[in-house]
């Protein structure tokens, strides 16, 4: 990464960058060309070095913003920040001699790569004149640092608003006719060059010129940038970029120049979209910006396979978005204001605001909102149900399709780059304990990924000898690549997660051992539901009757497609019949056509309206060429006498009434035939495993034998009956979706760290104290790849060599330990000391303001920002500790409490960030009343409203500050990062109370 040390704004759309690029300094040369790359997914442009500084180890340009990466550049990058890569220097440089007289013209952005040439070719004792021009007054740059090496200047600028008037062609000409050079250097546009180019030739004055923009990759591998000279073929990355002008075929150069412009035409104006949506949806935050009418009745097609292609392989089937069509689905999405598709995913996952970030290109962005929720965006964006979740409440479902929101969480996940994971290191105090998973599925690991943030030591236990659970045994290849499953897996090991793969929870350890023997403090209980059922009727033990459980693990777990290449055989025949049309039922159904069985059939005693498979599953299934026998009930699997099977007995059904989950039940007609057949796949679903259960003494069970859990509610807490035992996914639920058991995993790790962080104090832990539970920050990250040794919490950090307080990693800070502050109330006239006091009020009358005084040992805007800081965080935790206190409505006290909490957050950063001891909180002599003067409200303690109302003044407030105080940090700062935070978090503040306010004038309960 290369980062930008300086960066100068000349006009609207020009501007300079100064890197840091020691390497490129030292061997740069006046003449050369640098590449540079701004992330993954950008072009590499060619840039002109403008100047370098050999000590300080910089290269500066100087960039006019006409293209889609030179108006990112522009608009997306300041001072401080970074960007992927930076090549050079490249190119010859300009052969600089003592040629005595010499003109160098500079046309608009060509004026920035004549500088170093005017500067060398002055150093080497030529007398130099200066030529630049521009189109108006404006634009003009750097004409003093011309005036340095120029024994004469000519400033041009087209309208004639400063300087000689004209182009530059018309100076040079004047300038050959009166003082003929001996050499002339023009560089500038292709146009503008070609025309220095054709003033000189009747002169017979050689004139050089660089063609460094017809560039591409810059190193001499893609021949772009041929062009003819003298009649031959040169490469101007590595013969030029700098020829003689008069012998160059700009005609031919300019041809070949204008082939990209229709798709740079059309780069420039989606950069525009780009810009006009993240000013609407981000700076804005207009919500509902799109009618109904505007968008596209249907979802974007998913592309796949072909059908009959993939009935013959184990290849992925759908095979996922363009960005061309996430970003065209994107557009479907109007941001609404009140999205009740979160409310319809079981991981709460910010589905607008990762559109939002997908809008406008910031793929990192929109996968960072998705991993707030979901540590699998890859894996569920493949196998979740998103029709019957979050896409069945999507606002505009009600009018026409649903936004394919699971297709784009899919595109996010596999097209945004991994974030480097990295074992997090707390302070001792913050650790929470040691923590075992039992099974790897989707439950196990969403708690495993949540507890190691949270601080705790993870151990993950697999009764396989792969991890994933269902992911692999399960679900077949086509639906679920292993390689996502792996990736995902290797981002928990690399966090710190250790994981046991071969060790049977009930066998190898029980869950006694585990709290006892093996030391853990708490252990949750994914196991999930893997013993198969089966129907009960005549002939299910005939030999080729399998579950789908067997059927799947001996394809997807142990490789049975290809045996006898791979030792686990499986028989399938030449007619499969799968039983029932659950998903399950849909991937046997699938595996058996493409292990090559002629005839797969599905028998359902239901019709096709009632079955659980998704539908995409359903229509994929018969594009394969599957048959469906809907109203069909299985009655006796037919064998011969060697017990082989030869058919099924079969019953047409009819439907009757709603059973008590709703569906219509299904009634028998009496009416019987026979499907020939030799194997039968029974996909009737899961019932609990007993290996956990019966090896844990006490453990409480419901009548189905799943372990009874807290569970059922976005604020349940999955806790079993035995301290410290929790549960959660298909052994509690039975068998579900991945999501829903994700999402009882994230419950159980937040429950499981609020009961290790209340010192285990009483069974079972409630939702408030789940609830209540806030992640410890971390010291600092680990080293990358690393894994957590035993007592690496412990190692010694990086600290302030001032203060010698932690750093976290290579951030700038602000020191102000050991500050004192001295203050005089205006009212009283006593003298305080102490960093902050609330809302500025003196502490000995409680009335007065106060003034700080002189006589302190830190000065300086910094000091002064940290004591406003501070002074309203401290005031609102003040106010809320107070409010929560004395509002009548428990609803309110409640908000209030959490409000209070948010701001001890807030304390907590900038204590972090500022090496401070934070001040003393508010006493309890602290008064709304007061606060509501300094506030200009006037406080009636008898409507609750007005508690609202002095909340939303001071947390408005605290916005307008920290936003001032942006711009006034500098750039790249600890401070300019710190106030962007907390002036979003307090505008949050505002947004909340504000909605608060409303629901309850309303009567409704917040969303609190």
């Amino acid at each position: 990464m290369t980062r930008i040390v300086r960066r100068q704004a000349f006009s609207d759309t020009t501007f300079l960058w100064e890197v840091e690029a020691p390497d490129v300094a030292r061997a740069a040369q006046p003449g050369h060309f640098v590449m540079l790359r701004l992330h993954e997914g950008s072009e590499r442009i060619p840039l002109t070095v403008a100047d370098f500084d050999r000590e300080k180890g910089t290269i500066t340009m100087v960039v006019q913003a006409l293209g889609k990466t030179t108006r990112e550049m522009m608009t997306n990058y300041a001072e401080g920040d970074t960007f992927l890569d930076f090549v050079g220097p490249l190119g010859l440089p300009q052969h600089v001699g003592k040629f005595g007289h010499v003109v160098l013209v500079g046309g608009g952005l060509g004026v920035a790569p004549v500088y170093p040439q005017l500067r060398a070719f002055k150093e080497a004792g030529c007398r130099t004149t200066g030529v630049i021009g521009f189109r108006n007054k404006d634009l003009v740059f750097w004409e003093d640092k011309f005036k340095t090496y120029c024994d004469d200047l000519v400033v041009c600028t087209d309208d004639g608003s400063y300087g000689k008037p004209g182009f530059v062609t018309q100076a040079l000409k004047e300038i050959c006719e009166k003082d003929k050079p001996d050499l002339v250097v023009a560089i500038g546009p292709l146009p503008m060059m070609n025309a220095c180019v054709e003033t000189t030739r009747p002169f017979g004055v050689k004139t050089m010129v660089s063609l460094n923009a017809i560039m591409v990759d810059g190193t001499g591998m893609c021949g772009s940038c041929r062009v003819t000279v003298d009649g031959k073929v040169k490469f101007a990355c590595v013969e030029g970029p700098d020829f003689d002008g008069h012998k160059v075929d700009f005609k031919e150069l300019m041809a070949r120049q204008r082939r990209f412009k229709e798709q740079e035409a059309a780069a420039n104006q989606d950069y525009a979209h780009v810009c006009n949506l993240e000013k609407q949806l981000f700076e804005d935050e207009k919500r509902n910006y799109k009618k109904l009418k505007e968008l596209a009745p249907k979802a974007v097609h998913m592309p796949e396979r072909d059908a009959q292609e993939r009935a013959r392989n184990f290849k992925e089937v759908n095979l996922g978005y363009s960005l061309q069509d996430a970003l065209t689905e994107a557009e479907r999405c109007i941001q609404c204001a009140k999205p009740t598709c979160v409310a319809g995913c079981p991981v709460s996952i910010d589905i607008p605001r990762f559109i939002r970030h997908l809008l406008v290109r910031d793929l990192d962005g929109a996968a960072a909102v998705i991993r707030e929720s979901n540590a699998f965006p890859s894996v569920c964006g493949r196998v979740c149900p998103q029709e019957t979740q979050c896409e069945s409440q999507c606002i505009i479902a009600k009018k026409m399709e649903s936004v394919a929101i699971g297709r784009l969480e899919r595109f996010v996940g596999d097209t945004a780059a991994l974030p480097k994971a990295k074992p997090p290191v707390f302070a001792p105090q913050d650790r929470l304990g040691r923590v075992a998973i039992c099974g790897s599925g989707p439950a196990g690991l969403a708690a495993a990924a949540d507890l190691v943030r949270y601080g705790a030591d993870v151990t993950v236990f697999e009764a396989l000898h792969v991890v994933g659970g269902v992911l692999q045994y399960g679900i077949p290849s086509f639906r679920l690549p292993r390689d996502i499953i792996e990736r995902e897996v290797k981002q928990l090991r690399d966090a710190g997660v250790k994981i046991e793969t071969n060790k049977v929870i009930g066998k190898t350890f029980t869950v006694p051992q585990l709290l006892e023997e093996k030391g853990f403090d708490a252990v949750f209980l994914g196991v999930g539901a893997g013993a198969p059922a089966f129907l009960g009727i005549p002939g299910e033990n005939a030999g080729q009757v399998y579950s789908a459980n067997e059927f799947l693990t001996r394809v997807n777990l142990m490789g049975g497609d290809k045996f006898p290449y791979l030792d686990t055989p499986i028989r399938l025949g030449n007619s499969v019949v799968v039983i029932g049309a659950g998903n399950t039922a849909m991937d046997c159904l699938r595996v058996a056509k493409r292990l090559g069985a002629p005839t797969v059939r599905c028998v359902y005693r239901r019709s096709e309206a009632e079955a659980p498979a998704r539908i995409e599953e359903i229509r994929h299934a018969k594009e394969e060429g599957i048959e469906f026998y809907f109203l069909h009930g299985p009655v006796e699997i037919l064998a011969d006498a060697d017990g082989n099977v030869t058919g099924m007995k079969v019953e047409r059904m009819v439907l009757g009434e709603p059973d008590e989950k709703g569906r219509r039940k299904p009634m028998g007609t009496g009416e019987l035939h026979v499907l020939e057949c030799d194997t039968v796949i029974s996909a009737l679903g899961t019932k609990a495993n007993p290996v956990v259960t019966e090896s844990t003494p006490g453990l409480a069970l419901n009548k189905w034998g799943n372990i009874a859990a807290d569970d059922g509610k976005p604020q349940s807490t999955q806790a079993t009956n035995l301290p410290g035992v929790f549960a959660g996914g298909d052994i509690v639920t039975g068998g579900a979706t991945v999501i829903l058991a994700m999402g009882a995993g994230r419950r159980a790790a937040r429950s499981i760290a609020a009961w290790l962080r209340n010192g285990k104090r009483s069974w079972p832990v409630t939702a408030e104290e789940a609830a209540a539970f806030e992640p410890p920050a971390q010291v600092r990250p680990a080293p990358a790849g690393a894994t957590v040794p035993a007592g690496a919490l412990e190692e010694p950090v990086r600290t302030c060599p001032k203060c010698h307080r932690p750093i976290e990693g290579d951030e700038e800070y602000v020191c102000c330990a050991g500050a004192q502050l001295s203050w005089r109330c205006e009212k009283c006239a006593k003298v305080s000391e102490g960093f902050a006091f609330p809302y500025g009020l003196c502490p000995i009358c409680g009335e007065g303001k106060l003034a700080p005084l002189d006589d302190r040992e830190v000065s300086g805007a910094a000091l002064d920002a940290v004591r406003v800081a501070f002074e309203i965080e401290l005031g609102g935790m003040a106010f809320y500790t107070r409010a929560a206190k004395e509002a009548t409505d428990p609803a309110l006290r409640e908000l209030f409490g959490r409000f209070a909490g948010m701001e001890t957050e807030h304390m907590a950063t900038l204590q972090r960030r500022y090496h401070v001891e934070a001040p003393a909180a508010p006493s309890d002599s602290f008064r709304i009343a007061s606060a509501a003067i300094f506030a200009g409200l006037e406080h009636r303690p008898s409507d609750p409203e007005s508690l609202f109302q002095i909340a939303i003044l001071f947390e408005q407030r605290a916005v307008k500050f920290f936003t001032e105080n942006v711009d006034k940090a500098p750039a790249g700062s600890a401070a300019r990062q710190l106030y962007k935070e907390l002036a979003a978090e307090e505008q949050e503040h505002v947004a909340l109370l504000t909605t608060e306010l409303a629901r309850w004038k309303q009567g409704k309960p917040g969303l609190l």
